[in-house]
């Protein structure tokens, strides 16, 4: 067959070619997928992740309280089927067992699980169920109940009653208005009860728990008994001396528990009996050497981790203290500490006072050899005042921590392991924060100074509407894409003889407006290159006081800032009879495609 040859100047019209068929790849990318449906009576909501290649397994994931599904981004790894369900019915939790006293959730489930059973074509010995704490409880349930083989259970409750009772949104939830104590009972026996009853004893348990976990005691140690009859029992005692809380036992054990799951989902079913994963033995004195030298040396820890800044507050958050523990003094040298945040620019340093606060489980974040818990490791600072004295320029920040008992006198660079970007602007002047992982930098610059720098700019409407100011219009970088409402920050300054005014505009999406602004050849996306007022109604200037201004509209993205003059306006005693007069001839940079329409619009009217 001869090849044939498509000419530009002789395209093949598009209806003549075969329909848009489905992308093999894109339809079997593995990709979780969130959903919504109704199972018997109840609407469950559940993310259903396909496997990856041949890995046809099934694992079946239960949540444990405050998360919303089950083990997080642990799972990721996993490479079969994985239905993670989360415990919300009705609006509220369950334990997978009960919605106030209504049993008829875990039917639903059950149907849910039964139909990604069948839909896979797996048998029910392919399923694993897996949970931490409440859905760890929820693995034996379903596992007892409906005839499931393989289970992985963490720090589960035995008394579901007893436990769910007074516990935060749980009582109410699952045992009833009042939370009565026949139903608390009811529900205490619901475990007891199935163990009981249960005579297929091949089953393949995988228990965790911890002697220093106080729910051991409460709850796991009656599981035992019964468990231990089961053909394949396997019990997982996880310490470590940094086990202080009991969500900590499933994260301390976490490696072991995912090689449970990954063996499982594989096929493979392994055989540990009872063992212990790590240790609490500690040598005392090489942990007090190891935390004084550590006290000693040159170091601190200065992590940002939270910001706000608006106009009318500043507050930095995070972690600052010295690492180790004092030998002379004990961990209660820690609780002395003073901290200070630093701003340095040229040589020059300017200084505010942090809070010392307590932030929980640094211990976990800090461990260094031995355990220190450093639980007044944190910090907080109202940073508004210093930020609206500093004079224009970029300032590293740094964090300093004093111990004057100690006679430790330290400073280090603030670092943010979480990028950071937050901006915000008042009178004229913008300051913005942003910090990375190799430091914190804060910078004040002046709106009005900024020029237009290759931006685009067009004006689309500066009037007075009452007392409020209707603006809006296109502005964007080009090669700098503008596909998110986060990519630039707007701003509307209003300069008069006596006064700044500053307030922040919002992007909006309107690529029907941006796409004639767009150079020919240019493909970038700028759908979001489109400003307006926060308030749909416009800027409200009820607190400008009477005078001429200049207006001007400010973009700040990235480290650049560029600036259009927009007009003038001119606020009277009675708000309602100010006027606003657009500044003809201003800077705008116009593609070629609509300086062509403008000028055939022009034509067409001519003639």
């Amino acid at each position: 067959m001869e090849p044939t040859q498509v000419r530009p100047a002789n395209p093949q019209h598009s209806d003549t070619l075969p329909h848009t068929s489905e992308n093999y790849r894109t339809a079997t990318i593995r990709t979780p997928a969130i959903r919504v449906e109704k199972y018997g009576n109840w609407e469950i909501e559940y993310e259903f992740t396909p496997a990856a290649g041949d890995h046809g397994n099934l694992l079946v994931v239960f949540s444990s309280v405050g998360s919303k599904y089950g083990f997080g981004a642990a799972l990721s790894g996993v490479q079969c089927n994985v239905l993670r369900i989360r415990d919300r019915f009705d609006g509220g939790p369950s334990y997978y067992v009960a919605r106030a006293m209504d049993f008829s959730v875990s039917d639903a489930v059950e149907e849910l699980i039964t139909h990604y059973r069948e839909k896979l074509g797996l048998a029910r010995e392919t399923v694993v169920l897996a949970g931490s704490s409440k859905g760890g409880s929820a693995a034996i349930f379903y596992a007892l109940k409906y005839g499931y083989r393989h289970i992985v259970a963490s720090t589960p409750q035995y008394f579901i009653g007893s436990y769910s009772q007074g516990h935060g949104v749980l009582g109410e939830w699952v045992l009833g208005e009042g939370q009565p104590q026949e139903n608390v009972d009811r529900l205490d026996s619901v475990l007891p009860e199935l163990l009981a009853e249960t005579t297929d004893l091949d089953r393949n348990i995988y228990l965790f728990s911890s002697t220093k976990d106080y729910q051991y005691e409460e709850h796991v140690v009656h599981f035992l008994p019964a468990l231990r009859k089961y053909s394949n029992f396997n019990f997982f005692m996880v310490e470590s001396p940094a086990l202080v809380k009991h969500a900590e036992v499933t994260r301390q054990g976490l490696s072991v528990i995912l090689s449970v799951i990954y063996a499982l989902t594989e096929g493979t079913v392994p055989r540990f009996g009872e063992v212990q994963v790590g240790s609490n033995e500690v040598d005392d004195d090489a942990a007090a050497e190891h935390l004084s030298d550590l006290r000693a040396r040159d170091t601190a820890a200065g992590v940002l981790t939270a910001a706000q800044l608006t106009p009318e507050r500043a507050t930095l958050s995070g972690h600052a203290f010295l690492p180790g523990v004092s030998a002379e003094e004990g961990e209660e040298a820690g609780a002395r500490e003073t901290k200070q945040l630093v701003l340095v620019r040229d040589e020059q340093a300017w200084v505010a006072d942090a809070k010392t606060v307590p932030v929980d489980q640094l211990y976990l974040k800090y461990f260094d050899t031995h355990f220190a818990s450093y639980k007044d490791g944190g910090f907080t600072c109202e940073a508004r005042e210093l930020f609206d004295t500093l004079p224009d320029g970029m300032y590293d920040v740094f964090a300093r921590v004093t111990s004057e008992s100690e006679d430790i006198d330290r400073r280090v660079p603030l670092v943010a392991y979480r990028a950071i970007d937050r901006r915000a602007a008042a009178g004229g002047r913008e300051v913005v924060l942003r910090g990375d992982a190799r430091s914190v930098r804060v910078i004040k610059r002046d709106l009005t100074a900024a020029g237009p720098g290759g931006s685009v700019f067009a004006l689309k409407r500066f009037a007075m509407e009452g007392p409020k100011l209707r603006v809006y219009g296109v502005f964007f970088l080009p090669g700098r894409n503008a596909d998110r409402a986060t990519h630039s920050t707007y701003y509307l300054t209003l300069r008069g003889a006596d006064s700044t005014h500053t307030v922040a505009l919002k992007a909006v999406k309107r690529e029907d407006k941006v796409r004639p602004h767009m150079a020919p050849g240019d493909f970038g996306s700028y759908s979001f290159g489109y400003f307006t007022s926060e308030d749909k109604e416009g800027v409200d200037l009820s607190d400008v006081p009477p005078g001429t201004y200049t207006a001007e509209i400010a973009m700040s993205t990235g480290g650049g800032l560029f600036a259009h003059q927009a007009g003038e306006l001119e606020v009277r005693e009675n708000r309602a009879s100010s006027v606003a007069r657009r500044i003809s001839g201003r800077n705008e940079r116009v593609s070629t495609r609509a300086r062509l329409r403008r000028g055939l619009r022009r034509r067409l009217w001519r003639s």
